[in-house]
């Protein structure tokens, strides 16, 4: 997600960034075979940029992961900065998850926020990809993996712009699968669980940020989404816990860095990865079906309707509950090395 959300409707302040077109496929070696029983397949798609509630949720992927809840079968970055792809692949390491495969859009570029955190723990903490030039192209790798699941089983986390989501949407079928993109999505994914909008109307900075992006990818989903509104995220403040985790955590770094040390932020990401990965639960609802309009400038309106498709989190416990919950996740140590692809 992007700090801008902050100070209301988001503009693109990144120098150079603009809004980042598809550039094409490139090849990967092997996509994640499928995941065992009762694990949710998981792919996370990430900004990983400015606000350290992208590293929070790619922490709580992990530990979900570490607890058999899900099996992180990638995580794509939705952004150009080259350091996104290594800081999410430095986070995956530190929970010995390093063979997680990280997709990136291509070309990458030298822009950074404000309050740099990937950069710094993409060069300070051990990762292979070092440069996001290294890493597959994102559509490609959502396509190797998607074609290797089985039907409607995966689950993906959109926590970041909605870039990646639109790219895949208009990919055309390719040696590694006969589907275009939307019918791939259509045959492979269960759910679409994306922080973005604000609920029943509102503006919020994932779709300001890439409107065109969020107009496809919002209203041409062809599964069941789950929105997960500016407005549950922004009460719920986690981070501080991490004060006293080890130095070696570069989640711990990201916050730091964007926060301050011993300082809390809001858990916009952080709860989009936790109800993607074990659903509501007792901490949220979802509103009556009905489907989102994203305007051309990324603000939204909901109508319900009783056909739609589409749900909006709505808060059902006290935002300290919740806290409570993704903080015991943040500071949960790495449990021994797991490969997310066997």
């Amino acid at each position: 997600m992007s700090n801008w959300r902050r100070i209301g409707v988001a503009v693109c302040c990144v120098a150079g960034a603009g809004l980042w077109a598809f550039t094409g496929l490139a090849g990967v070696s092997a996509a994640a075979p499928a995941p065992a029983a009762g694990a949710t397949p998981l792919i996370i798609d990430t900004d990983a940029f400015s606000d350290a509630d992208d590293a929070g949720a790619l922490a709580v992927a992990n530990v979900l992961q570490d607890q058999g809840a899900v099996r992180l079968l990638g995580v794509m970055v939705d952004t150009p900065s080259r350091w996104g792809a290594p800081a999410v692949q430095a986070i995956n390491t530190y929970y010995h998850h390093e063979n997680v495969p990280v997709g990136a859009l291509q070309p990458v570029d030298d822009s950074t926020a404000p309050r740099n955190w990937a950069e710094p723990v993409a060069k300070d903490f051990p990762n292979t990809l070092q440069d996001g030039a290294n890493a597959p192209e994102a559509v490609g790798l959502y396509r190797k993996l998607l074609a290797a699941q089985p039907d409607h089983s995966v689950v993906i986390a959109a926590i970041g712009l909605e870039t990646g989501l639109a790219n895949l949407l208009g990919s055309p079928a390719d040696a590694t699968s006969p589907l275009t993109g939307r019918q791939l999505v259509a045959a492979k994914v269960k759910e679409l669980v994306m922080m973005g909008g604000q609920f029943p109307k509102g503006a919020e900075s994932n779709f300001a940020n890439d409107p065109a992006a969020a107009v496809q990818a919002a209203g041409d989903w062809p599964t069941p989404v789950v929105f997960d509104g500016y407005e549950i995220g922004a009460p719920i403040l986690t981070g501080s816990a991490l004060t006293d985790a080890p130095a070696a955590d570069p989640v711990r770094e990201a916050y730091q860095i964007f926060a301050g040390a011993g300082n809390d932020t809001g858990s916009w990401d952080l709860t989009a990865a936790l109800v993607a990965g074990t659903g509501t639960g007792k901490l949220f609802t979802l509103s009556g079906p009905g489907h989102i309009t994203v305007a051309p400038d990324g603000s939204n309106t909901w109508a319900s309707t009783p056909t739609g498709n589409q749900h909006y989190l709505v808060a059902a416990a006290p935002a300290g509950t919740v806290a409570d919950r993704l903080q015991s996740l943040l500071t949960q140590n790495p449990t021994a090395a797991t490969d997310s692809r066997s």
